[in-house]
């Protein structure tokens, strides 16, 4: 997978920072399984749209839906940038 477009989203009222990404190819499980290298991964295959959240040690949270080419990642206030450079790199 590669990042297509990044859209900075909204900034929430405790300081972080969330950005919705588009990818060239949809989330597979086997691509969301991979976000395991940045924390711990849940998946909800039970959900009609298998739903997912990565939360990564510092503090990053990503979201989103099996089979849709899009997420959204929460940043952290404290070391925001190296999180964000961090996510993205996993698709470079």
């Amino acid at each position: 997978m590669k990042i297509v477009s990044i859209k900075k989203v909204e900034d929430c009222f405790d300081g972080s920072t969330i950005f919705g990404y588009e990818f060239d190819q949809a989330w597979s499980h086997e691509a969301i399984m991979q976000l395991e290298t940045l924390g711990t991964v849940e998946y909800f295959a039970q959900f009609p749209k298998p739903f997912f959240r990565a939360i990564g040690r510092e503090g990053l949270i990503v979201k989103g839906v099996e089979g849709e080419p899009t997420c959204r990642a929460i940043y952290p206030r404290r070391n925001k940038e190296a999180t964000k450079a961090e996510f993205e790199r996993i698709f470079e």
